[in-house]
């Protein structure tokens, strides 16, 4: 079965712990101690959706950081891409044509895997941070 990384469940954990607290910095200590992650990995998430433009950082004493645009603007998919990088395909076919697949000549499945990867990308792109974060509740900034 398809599985999110490590990394982009943390990603959009703390995605979610933004956009519950609106115009509240949240310092990566806040993320690492509440959903008991590694500081470091915090940090290298952070940093990557920072450079995705998805999260403004602070520095100083009340530095931290927070959504850079409105939740409900911002996708899974963009949480998953700024992660991991834009997403290929599902096989090692839809990644590289032409590649090493021993069975390409004769496959029947690449064209129906190809229908199923766009699917899951419009699944990814159709639910929002603002989705994620609906049910929970901000604790006091």
């Amino acid at each position: 079965m398809l599985r999110l990384s490590k990394k982009v469940e943390y990603a959009l954990l703390a995605m979610q712990l933004m956009a519950a607290r609106p115009h509240n910095v949240v310092s990566a200590k806040d993320i690492s101690v509440r959903f008991n992650i590694s500081a470091a990995l915090v940090a290298k998430v952070l940093q990557a959706l920072t450079k995705a433009g998805l999260v403004q950082s602070y520095y100083g004493v009340n530095g931290g950081y927070e959504l850079a645009r409105s939740a409900d603007t911002i996708s899974v998919q963009n949480v998953v891409q700024a992660i991991e990088g834009p997403h290929t395909g599902i096989v090692d076919c839809q990644v590289t044509p032409n590649g090493s697949c021993s069975v390409l000549p004769h496959c029947t499945i690449q064209q129906p895997l190809a229908v199923l990867h766009h699917r899951l990308e419009s699944t990814l792109a159709s639910m929002t941070v603002a989705e994620l974060s609906a049910a929970v509740t901000a604790e006091p900034a």
